[in-house]
């Protein structure tokens, strides 16, 4: 249960630091560059604890579902392979839900699926490295 977790706690932590530097960083020119795409800043705070319930109920779910389904095989492999996984089952369908409800250009949809598909590896290899067998 301690392993459990810390996995949740340390995904939740870099899912959200991952999304600042995702849309906030790397994504923002995009953006700015359809504006009636998006709320205003402070639209969004006023609306910023959905998100992070949103997140933490993804993060707590994530980490819960890799514990279910684990096997005794190195760490590292399951969790690419699981957040290669949860990016099909996730990111790509959103991605491209998002590209034909939204007026978005292809290239952002793109991108939202790279970066999102790298996210969840990263975030696999966490949970699994927290949650393998030998870790403490």
């Amino acid at each position: 249960m301690k392993k459990l977790l810390l996995a949740i706690v340390a995904t939740y932590i870099v899912l959200m630091l991952t999304n600042y530097l995702v849309h906030e960083v790397w994504l923002m020119s995009d953006y700015a560059a359809i504006p009636a795409s998006h709320r205003s800043n402070a639209g969004i705070m006023h609306r910023f604890w959905a998100m992070a319930v949103g997140q933490f109920f993804f993060s707590a779910l994530f980490a819960y579902i890799y514990t279910r389904g684990a096997e005794k095989k190195p760490w590292i492999v399951q969790g690419i392979r699981y957040g290669i996984l949860i990016a099909f089952l996730t990111v790509i369908p959103t991605a491209l839900g998002e590209y034909v409800v939204y007026i978005v250009p292809y290239q952002l949809a793109i991108k939202w699926m790279v970066a999102g598909g790298i996210q969840l590896i990263i975030l696999g290899l966490i949970v699994a490295g927290i949650c393998s067998e030998s870790a403490a």
